[in-house]
């Protein structure tokens, strides 16, 4: 078992770096949360689940899906490590039209929409400090569609420069790293061996 503490600090920090917390709020974190190691790939909450916890990827990826009319699936984000993932689905509990799944090596932290209520009851400034976390997810994720603009070359390699373990490790599927890049599998698979062939990945 990974040390909790160290991983709650981590978390802390990242909490205060958009709002100052009260240590008491670390202390509570530290009764409350709880984590789960995940040596493969495994869901977390399925479609139309609704979402009890709010998590903090400590390790490794949380992969977020989406599905169209036909129920097709594409990827709408990858969650890096110390991302903190708290949607519509956990803030409202009600069932989530997406799939959360923690994919290999992953290390996930978690605290109960229960718990959560009570941090908002005993600690003034949560609420807030909850907005400013989504807000600034919300602009990441326009960021990201923004950088998929681009050609497919840069696109492709920006996206294992970022993510070398897609490359190397295999953890996600061409079609779903197709699906987040907006591209088709083929024109991934073709621009990847571009790139390897020109010494570039």
């Amino acid at each position: 078992m990974r040390e909790h503490k160290e991983i709650i600090r981590k978390l802390f920090k990242i909490l205060c770096s958009y709002k100052e917390q009260p240590l008491e709020l670390e202390a509570r974190l530290n009764e409350v949360m709880t984590g789960k190691f995940y040596p493969v790939r495994e869901p977390l909450y399925e479609k139309d689940d609704t979402v009890t916890d709010a998590l903090f990827v400590a390790v490794g990826y949380v992969v977020l899906y989406g599905f169209d009319a036909l129920g097709d699936r594409q990827v709408l984000n990858i969650y890096v490590q110390d991302t903190i993932v708290a949607g519509k689905s956990f803030t409202e509990q009600k069932p989530s039209k997406f799939e959360l799944v923690a994919l290999a090596g992953a290390y996930v932290m978690k605290i109960g929409a229960d718990h959560m209520t009570e941090v908002y009851a005993d600690f003034s400034d949560a609420e807030e400090l909850a907005r400013l976390i989504m807000a600034d997810m919300a602009e990441k994720d326009l960021d990201r569609l923004h950088l998929l603009k681009r050609d497919a070359e840069t696109v492709v390699l920006d996206f294992y420069t970022r993510f070398p373990e897609f490359f190397m490790d295999n953890l996600m599927t061409d079609a779903d790293i197709a699906s987040y890049l907006l591209i088709s599998e083929s024109t991934l698979r073709n621009t990847r061996a571009k790139l390897i062939k020109e010494d570039k990945l």
